[in-house]
This record gives C-alpha cells, structure tokens and sequence, in this order.
C-alpha cells in the first residue's frame, strides 16, 4: 500500500480503524467494525462554526468539521495551526472527500457485500444508541447502590386469580390488600402472613424472607424492598404474581459472595431425642478432630458428610450470597475471617454443619461491577423502563397517533372468535388504522397477522383473553416502534447519525482504494512489470561478493577438500567426491553486501579461500567466487517494495484524474483565519 494513502486513512480515520480495515482486506473477512472511540473524520456541527471551507462540486465542507479532524488528530489536542500543518491536514482531507464522492458516483453502496457490511454494523451500533442514555446509567447506578446494601424483609401476598388479571381482577385484589393492610402493625405482620399470605411458604416462614438483595426478586418487588425504610410497610405493590405488602426489618452493607466448603451431619426436626443428640455429638466431635489436627477438612468430609451431593468434591458448594444461603449457614460462614478456617458446628433445619470458608469476594466498585450489571439489567424486568422511556421518546420525536377505538373492537371480536386455539376471524376483514409512528401505519389486519403467529399455546380460561390480548397488543405496538426508531435513529440522534457516515465513507474509500490501488497493484502483472522496468534503477544493489561455503565435518575431509578447492574444482565435483560413502560436508552458495562479508579483511579477491572453526569443531572454508559491482535487482528479489511504490503511483494518477473530474473551490479567506 502506498505511504501517501496509508498517511491519508490512518490521519482520517485514525490509525487502529485504518489497521482494522486493512487486516480485513488481507484475510479476506466480511465483517469489521470500526473503532468507535477513533472514527473521527465527521461529529457534530457547533452552530457558530459552520463556514465553508471548500467546495466540492459545489457541496460545502466546512471549517468545524475540518477542524474536528484536525483537532482530534493531534496529541491531547495539541494541534499546530501553522500554516504548513494545515495545508498537509487540508490536502489529506481534499483527497478523502474527493473518493468518497467518486465512490458515491460509482454508487458503490448499493453492492450487496457493502449493503450487507452497513447492515450489520449498523445493528451492532443501534444498541448503543437506541436505549435513553439518561436512563440507562441511571439503571446501573440503581442496581450498582442496590447490590451495595441487603434489606431484611417478610411480605404478604394475595394472588392474581389468573395469569392475566383483568381491570376487574386488579380492583378486587387491590380491594383485598389494603383491607389486610387497614390497622396493620410491624408487630402483627408476621401473624397476618401466616393467616392471610396467598404465599405457600408464609406457613411456615410467616412471610419472612430474609435478607435480600438486587436481582434477587422481581424489579416492582425489590423497587418496594429499597424504597421502604425499615420499621415500615409498603404501600400495595403489584408484581407478576399479584400486589404484595412489604416490611422492612433491617437494612445493612452488602457481605458479597462467600464460597464454602462443608461437612454435614442430618438432623431433621421430627427425629427422636437420642437421634438428635447423637448428630450434635457427632458434628462436636468432627470439630474437635480437625482443631486438633487428627484430620484434614477434605478427608473428614469423604468420611463422615451425609451431602450427597458434595461428598465428593471435597463438600465444596457454589459461591453464594446472604440470600441464597439459610440465614443461620450464611451468618456462620460470613463471620469466618480467613479463607481455609471453619466455624463450630451450627445448626440449620437440615442439620449440623461445619463450614469452611473456601474464598470471599467484596463488592467492587462501581467501574468494576458496571458491565456486569449492564449484562443483568439487559435480561431483567427493569429493562423494561427504559423501553417505555425509549417509546415515549420515538412518540414524540417522530410523530404517534393511535386509535383506542379501533383497538378495543378489534381486542372484543379477536377474543370473541377464538376457538380451540385459534383466532377465527378473517384479518381480510380488519383494515382500519390501530396506530401509526413516524410515516410507518398499522392496521388491525398487521395485528391479527403477528397474533396468529405468536400465540401459539392454546388458552384454556376464555376469561382472561381480553387481557391476554391487551398485553399482546402493547408489546406488539412497542416493538413496531422500537424497530422504527432503530430505522430512524440518524434522525434524532446526531452522534449514531455521524458515525453511521463515517462507517459509511469509511467502507467506500477502502471499497474503491482496493479496486483502484491495493488489488490492481498486485494483480495487474503486466502494469507491474512495466513500472520495474522504468523505474530499475531505484531498485539498486550496492557492492556485493558471491561466494561459497564448505563445512567439513572433520579434520581428515578438510584437508582433501582444500586440495580439491585449490585444484579448482566445481562444488558439485568435491560434493561427489567427499559424499561417496558418508556425509563429510556440505556447501552452500551465497550473496552478500560487500559491508556484511565478515570473514577477510578489505583486500578481497576472487579465489581467495577463509577458514574459520565453528562453534561444534567443524572445519569451514569460504571461496569467494565473484565481487558484483552496483547492478538492479531483479522483480522477485524485490517485488513488495516494487508493489507499495507502483500503488503509490498509481494512487497519485488517481488523485489527479480525481481533482479534474471534480472541481475544489478552498476559500483562501476562510482558510488564513484558522491560521494561528
């Protein structure tokens, strides 16, 4: 490639995307994508800088996107305005202009392999973009501060009556909640779960959860865990499950994850007195034996754990968190300071354990824990408020309308028609407007279309249908403008919209460059040759000396093919000679810069013979045959750099055809004010 297109991409681009594009040109790949953080050729306009600095055909290139280049380019923004720095920039950034432009006449951006690469980048940048960025990091640092902090809580539940409540259905659970909320104490709750929780476990647990963390319940559910403070009850908070009342006992600094080891001895609660105080007893005397150092940990397990399932991998058990432990295990294992040290036995509605402390890890920090929140957020319920942010946004930016008319009749007749699994209206029949966003309509018709699609188990309670239907219907129609929006995003996003450009000139420059340059350079043979053949005498050897080497294997072969040598005969003869029944040596001819002949002093000549001892004992001699004065080097000895210099000529061919078939107009006023 050549020095000046390669200065021209790297300065432009920047040099890790002009590196990326190239290594995918050499390994023949279809899919690059570009350094975000270094595609700087284009950015955001300031309203204030916006005078042209040069036309081409008559398309405006103004100062604040030359500037942005130049500016960005330059270490920590040092950029040298001298009059010299600025026209080298300008040069550069003419001739990049000129080729995206020949590569848009060329309409190159409709070839399919490109079409396909813009596709494809563009979808791994929407979701950069797509979401409210506001929104977003707000999320993380919600979740971050969350999973700093475990709230002790027990709840009350009453259950939908179904898994798709009506308007109806929330009213009379609502109705149901507050009057259990009505007189409620923190003293009483424990009691109240017990006899009117809906949640099978309040039996025995009295609605009591422990301590709990982000991630660990339902996002409304951990909204209401975060936002009470201890001592009080929540307001009724709906879930997937159905409206909860939640008290908060304690609130205290996260423990992090603890990874355990341990021996267990069952003890259940319905064993006989004698059963119960032998596990005691067994458990103490474990204890006692490993203190004392009669046994090691991982041994004592294999010999004494009635785990089943960690017998055998030394009682280790998954790194865990306050909550997914039982509460008296995790408060055991939390208070063990030192990874390898066990606590006393402690007992669990399972039995007696002897836990070990394997390793423990602390929350980091907010820059540490980021990606893995991000990750968790992406698959958890409170995504979804920055979907409904996003939506709100694509409504107002591009434009919404919808008709509620339209769409309760057309939910009243789906719901009417179904039967045995199917909707059995005709969608031929269906074409009003339900809702439209930007310049995209739908109809009843595009609905009926995905539901029958999409709903494919069968409802067995026609109850709950017109609800079913609803939330179809809004994840249908937040999908339709989410795929909008991500269509549209250029619109109303100024930086998605920039770096889709860049992408974009990005891919034609080295499209076309490749086509013009880089490939033709290699594959024109005959151009090639004929370039070598004007320019030989770039392509020079300095002073050279060709000689061969004999390495004798031994003193005894050294001698007589020294005489062989001096007698004159040819490498081939003395190979033959020496070789008849073993190997006693072996030759090699070679060429050499006069400067890195390193075996004889200045006054060298033709038949002049070296010896020199090797490093293993064998004998070697040097012959030298010939000392070559200046002459070309031939295509094959120095093809690449013939290659990189033909594409330079070629690249500078192309530019001049370039700037006669478009005309550049620079405004020399504009251009001596940026001088400084």
């Amino acid at each position: 490639m050549s020095h000046f297109f390669r200065e021209l991409l790297s300065k432009i681009l920047g040099k890790s995307v002009y590196l990326q594009i190239r290594n995918q040109h050499l390994y023949r790949m279809k899919k690059f994508f570009f350094s975000l953080s270094l595609l700087i050729f284009v950015s955001c306009l300031s309203a204030q800088d916006t005078q042209t600095l040069f036309t081409l055909d008559g398309k405006a290139i103004t100062t604040a996107e030359f500037e942005k280049i130049y500016t960005k380019n330059n270490i920590n923004n040092q950029a040298d305005y001298s009059e010299s720095s600025l026209n080298e920039y300008l040069d550069l950034f003419i001739n990049f202009k000129l080729k995206v432009a020949e590569a848009e006449a060329l309409q190159m951006d409709t070839i399919r392999s490109i079409k396909s690469e813009l596709s494809t980048y563009q979808k791994q940048l929407v979701k950069n973009y797509a979401n409210d960025k506001e929104v977003s990091e707000a999320l993380l640092q919600e979740a971050y501060d969350r999973s700093t902090l475990e709230v002790d809580a027990s709840h009350i539940l009453v259950r939908w009556p179904s898994s798709y409540p009506s308007a109806k259905d929330s009213a009379l659970v609502l109705k149901q909640i507050m009057n259990i909320r009505k007189g409620l104490r923190a003293s009483s709750f424990a009691k109240q779960a017990k006899l009117k929780s809906q949640d099978p476990s309040a039996a025995e647990n009295s609605g009591r959860l422990g301590y709990l963390t982000a991630f660990q319940t339902v996002y409304p559910f951990e909204n209401a865990l975060y936002k009470t403070k201890a001592g009080e009850i929540s307001a009724p908070v709906a879930t997937q499950f159905g409206y909860h009342l939640v008290l908060v006992h304690d609130v205290r600094a996260a423990r992090g994850k603890i990874k355990t080891a341990h021996i267990l001895i069952k003890s259940k609660e319905g064993d006989s007195s004698e059963k119960k105080a032998l596990a005691k007893a067994t458990a103490n005397q474990i204890y006692q034996d490993l203190m004392q150092g009669v046994i090691d940990f991982a041994t004592a397990v294999k010999q004494y754990s009635q785990d089943s399932k960690t017998k055998f991998q030394e009682g280790q058990l998954p790194e865990l968190s306050t909550a997914e432990m039982i509460t008296e295990f995790a408060d055991a294992a939390f208070a063990i300071e030192k990874n390898g040290d066990f606590a006393e036995p402690v007992q669990t509605a399972l039995g007696w354990h002897i836990i070990q402390r394997v390793s423990k890890t602390e929350i980091g920090t907010f820059d540490e824990a980021k990606a893995g929140l991000g990750s968790k957020i992406s698959r958890d319920s409170r995504s979804n408020v920055a979907q409904t942010k996003n939506d709100q946004d694509s409504k107002v930016n591009f434009g919404y309308t919808t008709d509620k008319n339209h769409v309760n009749d057309l939910i009243f007749d789906l719901a009417k028609s179904y039967d045995s699994g199917t909707f059995t209206l005709n969608e031929e029949d269906y074409t009003a407007i339900i809702f439209s966003i930007g310049e995209d309509a739908f109809t009843q018709k595009d609905f009926i279309v995905y539901l029958k699609k999409t709903v494919k188990k069968a409802v067995t309670n026609p109850a709950v249908l017109p609800a079913l239907l609803k939330g179809a219907y809004d994840k249908y129609e937040s999908m339709k403008i989410q795929q909008y929006r991500e269509t549209h995003l250029a619109e109303i996003n100024e930086d998605y919209k920039d770096l889709m450009q860049e992408y974009h000139d990005g891919i034609l420059l080295f499209e076309l460059t490749d086509r013009e340059v880089w490939s033709k350079a290699v594959m024109d043979t005959a151009g090639l040759k004929k370039f070598y053949d004007e320019n030989k005498s770039n392509y020079m050897w300095s002073d050279r000396i060709a000689y061969t080497s004999y390495t004798f294997y031994n003193e005894k072969a050294a001698i007589k093919g020294l005489k062989c040598i001096v007698k004159g005969m040819s490498p081939a003869t003395i190979l033959a000679k020496l070789n008849r029944k073993e190997t006693q040596v072996t030759i090699k001819s070679s060429k050499v810069l006069a400067e890195e002949f390193n075996y004889g002093s200045a006054d060298i000549a033709v038949g002049t013979v070296f010896s020199n001892t090797l490093d293993d004992g064998k004998n070697e001699k040097i012959v030298v045959d010939a000392l070559l004065g200046p002459e070309p080097k031939k295509l094959n000895e120095t093809r690449g750099y013939v290659i990189s210099d033909y594409q330079s000529y070629l690249e500078k061919n192309w530019i001049i055809n370039l700037k006669q078939k478009y005309n550049i107009e620079v405004n020399q006023e504009v251009f001596k004010s940026m001088i400084k």
